[in-house]
């Protein structure tokens, strides 16, 4: 009889076949079968040899010469064990001997530095580690400090665990395993309590029913019984060897032998005990009190089993329209109410969005005028209007029209009547003041040439000076200076809109980081939670993206309210200033404006939430 901790653990003799010790890896146990004999080879594994014609059960979760390291502190030192389905094994050892690190070494958080993980059939230790999600679904983790998600209540926290694992299955169905769980813990009651309300062994309780709800093939236990009172260290270790008996391997960490397991691994020696009498589970002087008989008498993967029918699989069509009603609560609801709580966190952020879509607005109303401007420019620029003389005749009008038709630099030639010019000088504003000081038309007949290259222009102008049909005091409306003044005040306008949209942009960026880095450290281990729980991509990605769309839809509206009221205000005040201050930017071009503004919010605020959420991701 050896000592383990402080308490005694009586060895099981071992009966090795004839034909020769079996050397396979499998330590497990073979599931309802009785077990001859266990053997233990020099490195502490064991393995259980055939029996009776009996094949080997092969191990769920297998680690070879593990070794794992941190800088130059070496924690695990060639740790060789298997657990078979329906077998619970014991870690022990002092503080800092590596217990939580060989769990997270079976889990997928670390990865060894040398030897090898296999965690139903799929190595852990490779550097490309695929499917990590699905085992980490298989595989539930009760961590030692519970972690719960605290917005959550008790029957959510199950809830959600199950909607994480199984998305296909129905929400009706979830919430009712949710509650049983919870009634088989005697916990009925907490369903709608938070973790804040409820004491440090319920919460516990809570993260262990998280972990079986989902029935998963493995459990991995840190210090489940740590910190609790010994009422809720018993219901905590009764669940635990139930789901043993249930077909999962249970690897539990603990301080001191506490389980009555068929193995216990020491650590850091990595030796492992053989404990054949499952004698009552102490602390070493009786804390958590002994277990029943009947558990004294049968090893755990040796009892009797009750008779689960075999669920009926759901039709296609259910299954679809779970997965949807599932991804809509874990993805749109769940971002809605993260945003709602977060809304304190993210009103830096929502402001400066504003006001950067805002400046987005007004800067493309103003690039709309000023494309209108410079179109109308460019268009007047390579138009020259002739002014005719008082005193000329049709016969020499008519012969100036057809010269300058036959000129091959001359698209177009449009005869202007008095008219026709005062009726454009009323539709402009300014101009049709100027028109009512007099009571004569002081617009004179001209003939409108369109020129076909803006720098033929003043070609054409002096061609016509001279003519007897053209007024000599004031012979055509062509400026020398009017194109290159159009350039000017285009590349000026351009780098100025632009310098302003780089400049806030950047402000924007700083504010808008600050904010999401802010988000991210709420949501930090709400998401670090959700990860180990097995949450595929879509699941941790969702809720962010919601939340973003919240944030850039208010900061968009917000905006487009703004954007309206200035061109309202504009358009108000157009008579009072006597020219157009938006020219070309009718109601049609505002509508389209304003559409822009909230998808640019939209855009914007998806972007900013992926960014908080790489943030959180790393």
């Amino acid at each position: 009889m050896d000592r383990v901790g402080s308490r005694p653990v009586t060895r099981v003799r071992t009966r090795v076949l004839t034909n020769g010790a079996v050397n396979g890896a499998a330590n497990g146990a073979a599931n309802g079968a009785a077990a001859n004999g266990l053997h233990a080879n020099k490195n502490g594994a064991s393995h259980r040899p055939l029996t009776n014609g009996a094949a080997t059960v092969q191990p769920v979760v297998k680690l070879a010469h593990v070794t794992k390291s941190f800088g130059k502190t070496k924690v695990l030192s060639e740790i060789n064990l298997s657990v078979a389905p329906g077998e619970l094994v014991e870690i022990t050892g002092p503080s800092g001997s590596g217990k939580t690190t060989l769990l997270r070494l079976v889990h997928g958080q670390l990865r060894p530095n040398a030897g090898e993980v296999w965690v139903r059939g799929r190595g852990l230790h490779s550097w490309w580690r695929r499917g990590l999600g699905r085992i980490r679904r298989d595989v539930a983790f009760v961590f030692q400090e519970h972690h719960l998600l605290p917005r959550l209540t008790a029957l959510e926290n199950l809830t959600l665990a199950l909607q994480v694992t199984e998305p296909h299955v129905p929400f009706k169905t979830m919430k009712r395993r949710a509650l049983e769980t919870l009634e088989s813990m005697g916990l009925a009651h907490k369903r709608n309590s938070y973790p804040r309300q409820m004491s440090a062994g319920e919460r516990q309780r809570i993260a262990v029913g998280r972990a079986l709800a989902a029935k998963p093939r493995v459990i991995l236990a840190d210090e489940p019984m740590a910190s609790i009172d010994d009422d809720n260290a018993r219901i905590v270790m009764r669940l635990l060897e139930d789901a043993a008996a249930g077909g999962a391997a249970v690897i539990v960490a603990s301080h001191k032998h506490t389980f009555p397991t068929s193995r216990v691994l020491r650590l850091p020696s990595g030796t492992i005990h053989l404990n054949g009498s499952q004698k009552a589970a102490s602390n070493g002087n009786g804390t958590h009190g002994a277990p029943p008989l009947w558990r004294l008498l049968l090893p755990i993967n040796e009892r009797p089993r009750k008779h689960v029918p075999k669920p009926k699989p759901l039709p296609l069509w259910r299954r679809t329209v779970a997965l949807v009603a599932n991804s809509y609560r874990l993805v749109v609801l769940s971002g809605l109410r993260s945003w709602s709580r977060d809304v304190r966190l993210s009103a830096p952020a929502l402001g400066t969005m504003a006001l950067l879509l805002l400046l987005w607005g007004t800067l493309a109303m103003v690039g709309i005028a000023v494309d209108r401007v410079v179109v109308q420019q460019a268009s007047q620029a390579s138009l020259v209007r002739v002014y005719l003389a008082p005193n000329s005749t049709p016969q020499s009008v008519a012969a100036l029209k057809a010269r300058l038709i036959a000129d091959p630099r001359v698209s177009s030639v449009t005869s202007v009547t008095p008219e026709q010019a005062l009726r454009e000088a009323s539709s402009r504003p300014g101009l049709d003041n100027l028109a009512s000081l007099s009571t004569t038309n002081p617009f004179p007949a001209s003939l409108d040439v369109q020129v076909r290259m803006v720098t033929q222009v003043g070609g054409v102008a002096a061609s016509v000076k001279g003519d007897p049909a053209v007024d000599s005091s004031y012979p055509t409306s062509y400026d020398p200076d009017t194109y290159s003044r159009l350039k000017h005040f285009a590349l000026v306008v351009g780098g100025i809109g632009a310098g302003l949209v780089l400049l806030f942009g950047l402000v924007a960026y700083a504010v808008i980081a600050n904010s999401m880095r802010g988000i991210a450290t709420a949501r930090r281990q709400e998401v670090a939670v959700i990860r180990l729980l097995g949450a595929r991509g879509w699941m941790l990605r969702g809720p962010f993206v919601v939340e973003g769309l919240m944030i850039g839809a208010l900061a968009g509206a917000l905006a487009a309210g703004a954007v309206a009221g200035a061109w309202l205000l504009a358009m108000r005040f157009e008579s009072a200033t006597y020219a157009q201050l938006l020219p070309g930017v009718d109601a049609t071009a505002v509508r389209y404006i304003l559409a822009g503004v909230m998808v640019a919010g939209l855009l914007l605020g998806s972007l900013t939430a992926l960014l908080g959420f790489r943030k959180v991701h790393a």
